[in-house]
């Protein structure tokens, strides 16, 4: 079982979530009940991934055979960027907790700092083009704000953020985020980005904490060369010297940092190891060799939306 964190709010987070945005339609909802059955308490899906429906029937098994009740499952989902306007956040909210099956969801995060155009409907598949807006997300907050109110969500946060809007959204609002979620792995830490969060008591969770190795489609052009980081040969002889596997390792040094890590798999044998990371402790010597492979390059591709109105957000972190 993951040890919990205190989010700002005094909520209770598992420090260690099942990732989903990658699981293949036909098998999340099988691999959502393995996961629960494995011990995993924090279950991170988004809209945007449309797969909250599958997800949605794994959970309602798992409380009908009484392995969770709803108390003891934290659910994490985001708003889409097609529904940033102020009057669209509670209907895409709603939305997806009928998709989920739930009566609230645990933390919902702004997906992304890009808005796009409402196509008119709540979108079944990714694909959807609309174009970009200019939207001033303040009015998006302010009803992400209302969404803690009304009970939809016990926290809210936010996803993709630098420094610079996390610190916009920030300003003036009456109910502060908890949590920002972006990529962090041994080779893009985000130090920067986490002593400005942990500075206004903001935790981070770190998505492709592992490179996101099952999807080398997704992977930067400039990662070309590079060794997978689960098959790193230093990370290799590390998790021989301490009896562990890579993915543990990789795992353990965002821990360390109190970082909430999602990572995905569906290998029954990997859902379990990944929560087996409390057990060992890496010295202050080999953190020093994983701190050595940092080079600031992301290793997820994400959209380059150099049309966006707000493109770009320069500032490095």
């Amino acid at each position: 079982m993951a040890k919990e964190l205190t989010l700002n709010n005094g909520r209770k987070i598992p420090q260690i979530g099942l990732g989903t945005s990658r699981i293949p339609k036909d098998i999340i909802e099988d691999t959502v009940c393995l996961a629960v059955d494995r011990g995993y308490r924090h279950i991170d899906t988004a809209f945007a991934y449309y797969n909250e429906v599958e997800i949605g029937r794994a959970l309602k098994r798992k409380f009908e055979d009484g392995t969770v009740t709803r108390d003891n499952v934290f659910v994490t989902s985001k708003l889409s960027s097609h529904y940033h306007a102020e009057e669209d956040v509670y209907p895409a909210c709603s939305e997806s907790l009928r998709r989920l099956q739930l009566d609230y969801v645990d933390l919902f995060l702004i997906h992304s700092p890009f808005s796009l155009k409402n196509p008119g409907y709540f979108t079944t598949k990714g694909g959807v083009e609309t174009g970009y807006l200019e939207r001033d997300l303040k009015a998006t907050w302010r009803a992400m704000e209302e969404l803690v109110i009304s009970g939809k969500a016990k926290s809210i946060g936010l996803s993709n953020f630098n420094s610079q809007q996390i610190e916009y959204i920030s300003d003036g609002a009456r109910i502060k985020p908890v949590m920002n979620q972006v990529e962090i792995n041994i080779r893009f830490p985000q130090h920067q980005l986490q002593r400005f969060c942990e500075e206004r008591d903001i935790m981070l969770t770190a998505y492709a904490p592992m490179g996101s190795p099952g999807h080398p489609n997704l992977l930067q052009k400039n990662t070309e060369g590079k060794v997978p980081l689960l098959k790193e040969p230093v990370i290799d002889k590390l998790a021989e010297k301490y009896g562990k596997n890579s993915g543990q390792i990789l795992l353990k040094s965002l821990v360390d940092r109190n970082i909430v890590v999602i990572p995905m798999s569906t290998n029954p044998e990997r859902l379990a190891s990944n929560l087996q990371v409390y057990d060992f402790t890496i010295s202050d010597e080999d953190l020093d060799i994983i701190s050595s492979m940092e080079d600031g390059i992301r290793q997820f591709s994400r959209p380059k939306r150099e049309d966006h109105p707000d493109y770009p957000f320069r500032i490095p972190f």
